[in-house]
């Protein structure tokens, strides 16, 4: 049986937009293993590049790992041996799911949807905060 790729689906567009084929990946697993909140996701970091690879767009859009992977957390990313950039990857599969009217199957994003967002707004604010008080870091 011969596997028929859809050269216009969404798993061209990635590949456009993070520069890199999706083929790269060596379906290893370290990525979902990396991950502290899997158990949050209902596809694993590999099993969405592999329904990609496998023209699954509709499974990839209509879950719910898009919609919490990928923000402000890069613990898949560091671990990947071929580096594929999946905080880009999960960011191009919201926008698709966007602009199809796709929205999250949940009524709340999970904690560490906010926890993300949280820590990098924080961030933010803190070194915001610093710098208008004119406080500098010394050299130890």
């Amino acid at each position: 049986m011969r596997l028929k790729i859809d050269e216009d689906g969404i798993r061209t567009m990635v590949e456009q937009s993070i520069g890199k084929s999706l083929t790269s990946c060596l379906q290893c697993s370290k990525c979902g293993g990396g991950c502290v909140h899997s158990e949050e996701f209902d596809l694993t970091p590999r099993q969405v590049v592999e329904s990609l690879l496998d023209c699954q767009d509709g499974k990839v859009l209509d879950s719910r790992m898009i919609w919490l992977c990928g923000r402000s957390c890069s613990a898949c990313q560091a671990v990947c041996p071929v580096g594929l950039p999946l905080n880009e990857i999960m960011a191009v599969l919201r926008e698709e799911a966007g602009r199809r009217g796709i929205e999250p199957k949940y009524e709340k994003p999970s904690m560490i949807y906010y926890k993300f967002e949280h820590c990098a707004k924080h961030q933010e604010e803190g070194e915001a905060s610093e710098s208008s008080t004119g406080r500098e870091t010394q050299p130890a």
